[in-house]
């Protein structure tokens, strides 16, 4: 079987390019906390200081997901059920959207409803951003 690309140099020249660009669209995909906190402020939403000052804490959200989410956002359940949303790897301001619209009755679904319900604004941005580092 021929190589799509001949040319030995040409091919570990593209394979170097292509490696590089992933890497920078990874790392820019995942914002720090701070970033995660600027973005808040871009959004037409009211939350209360303490949680716009408030650093998302990557554990405690993993230990939320783990213990909270998973059973319907994670690989087994989105198997099972495709219209669940896969959540790794979304923005951090807009999953916290999405928690905060879901806890005052924005967007219904009784499920999420509920879920968000028990969440504090804090423990919203943990998750939020765990997932986004996914």
């Amino acid at each position: 079987m021929r190589p799509l690309i001949p040319n030995a140099k040409l091919r570990c020249a593209l394979v170097r390019i292509v490696s590089v660009g992933l890497c920078l669209t990874a790392s820019q995909a995942m914002a720090t906390p701070e970033q995660f906190n600027q973005d808040l402020k871009k959004l037409a939403i009211t939350i209360n200081q303490d949680t716009m000052q408030y650093q998302a804490d990557v554990n405690k959200g993993k230990q939320l997901a783990d213990t909270r989410c998973v059973a319907c956002h994670g690989d087994a359940m989105l198997k099972m059920m495709p219209t669940y949303p896969k959540l790794d790897g979304q923005k951090a301001a807009y999953l916290f959207k999405q928690l905060l619209d879901f806890k005052h009755g924005q967007r219904q679904n009784p499920l999420m409803q509920g879920q968000a319900t028990m969440l504090s604004e804090q423990e919203m941005k943990d998750v939020a951003y765990y997932y986004s580092t996914l």
